[in-house]
């Protein structure tokens, strides 16, 4: 389910959780531990829009929901680009 998760943030950009639980058709509460579980992996990152967002409203995809309120999303990390096009991470030590 987390590689299903990945995928369709990475297609869609933005999706809400309810219906990235619909889509998958399992409960919000296993999306949000999904999430949670692909930003401790580092195949996600957590975006904050609002007052201090450097993007301009007129160019930003979140300009509809955010209205300079924090709005919390989420975007695919280059780690997580990897895997999803079948590349190992690398391995610092």
């Amino acid at each position: 389910m987390l590689t299903d998760i990945l995928k369709i943030i990475d297609r869609d950009g933005y999706i809400s959780r309810s219906e990235l639980s619909r889509e998958l058709d399992v409960y919000q509460s296993m999306i949000d531990d999904g999430i949670t579980e692909l930003l401790r992996m580092g195949y996600l990152l957590e975006v904050q829009t609002g007052e201090d967002c450097p993007t301009v409203c007129a160019g930003c995809p979140f300009a509809k929901q955010c209205s300079k309120e924090i709005v919390k999303t989420f975007q695919v990390s280059d780690k997580g680009r990897h895997y999803l096009e079948g590349k190992r991470p690398t391995v610092r030590m």
